[in-house]
Order: C-alpha cells, then structure tokens, then sequence
C-alpha cells in the first residue's frame, strides 16, 4: 500500500472521528437538556456581605420551591414561569431582610453553563434550562447548582446528589448518559471529555 493511500485512509479515520463525536455529543447533550434544570446566581460584588447575601437567597429559593413536588423539568418551568411575580416578591424580601435595597432580575431560559461538580458526579458544559438571577451589578462570583433533579443543598458551599435524585436520574437518562455521569473508568471518562470538548466549541 502506497504513502498516499495510507495517508488517505488516515483522513478518513480522522473525518469519522469528528463526525461520529459530534453526534454523539448532540445526543448526550439532549439527553441532559431534556432532563435538568439548573439555578445560576450571580451576586452584586465579591464582598463578604453580597457573597452571603446571594447564598442567602439561594437557601431561601430552595426552600421555597422544596413546598412543591415536580415529576420532571417541564413541570419547575411552568411552574415558574406562572408565579414568577410571587417568586420575584419572595426575592426581593429576602434582599431586604438583609438591609439591602438592591435592584435584581430573575431569567428563565437557555444559557450556557460550564463543566460543574456536583458531589460525585460531573455535568459537562453546554446550554442547559434555568433560572439566572442576578442582584445588583451582577459582577460578584457565581453560585450554581441543579434545581430539577434537587442537588442544592441548603447551608452547604457544594452540591450533591442525593439517592432521590439519583433514582430521577437513573430513570430518566438512557444507560449511556446516565454512565457519562456516574462512571469513573477510562471508557467514559473519555466519552465525557468528548462531550465536554464539543460543547464548549
């Protein structure tokens, strides 16, 4: 076999490569779309005061929605989505009953969110549902977590999956994506940076 059909041969491997991961990155990407809703705050600056001022609302944001059960993310976007009014009242008491006057807005939508470690799990990048609320000037660190399954954990500085939430998940995802998660072996530590790679482009 020639130089020039083994280098051939080697483009083609190369261009199968590429494609046959972008596909299998959109599908695992959908998979967690369809299935996760997550929660970003961004607080007003980096001080000691508006850092636990935004984990402050957080604690209270989760309480507050810990009244209601959701069967899936469709049901947390409607839901909020329909009060979001009350919820921006709940908001904006929970900023004054820290003796603050700050402005704030609340988004609920499709944005991008980076690769994050959730206890024992990582969630890849990508453009994930949520809600985005941002107090102030919006320039201090961020607070993210994963409302739907629950993983924000009230008076901690992580998230963790409980076995609630695992079972959610497990029933939700396919094999593949749900082991994209949950395995550590090199197989599909390779598929996740794949996933990862991908979704950050």
């Amino acid at each position: 076999m020639s130089k020039k059909s083994i280098f051939f041969i080697f483009i083609l491997f190369i261009i199968y490569f590429i494609f046959s991961s972008i596909s299998y990155s959109k599908s695992i990407s959908t998979e967690l779309q369809n299935n996760l809703f997550r929660l970003h705050i961004i607080a007003n600056s980096d001080s000691e005061e508006d850092q636990a001022l935004k984990l402050y609302i957080r604690d209270n944001l989760v309480k507050y929605l810990e009244q209601y059960t959701f069967k899936n993310k469709e049901e947390m976007i409607s839901f909020l989505n329909n009060n979001k009014s009350e919820i921006e009242q709940q908001i904006k008491s929970y900023i004054e009953e820290k003796g603050f006057s700050y402005t704030f807005s609340i988004e609920i939508g499709r944005s991008f969110f980076p690769k994050k470690e959730y206890g024992n799990i990582i969630v890849p990048s990508g453009l994930y549902d949520g809600i985005k609320i941002k107090i102030g000037k919006a320039e201090g660190k961020n607070w993210w977590c994963i409302l739907f399954p629950p993983m924000c954990l009230i008076d901690s500085s992580t998230c963790e999956i409980t076995e609630s939430s695992e079972t959610i998940l497990e029933n939700s995802l396919n094999d593949e994506t749900f082991s994209i998660l949950f395995s550590e072996t090199p197989e599909y530590n390779f598929k996740f940076k794949i996933v990862d790679f991908f979704n950050n482009l």
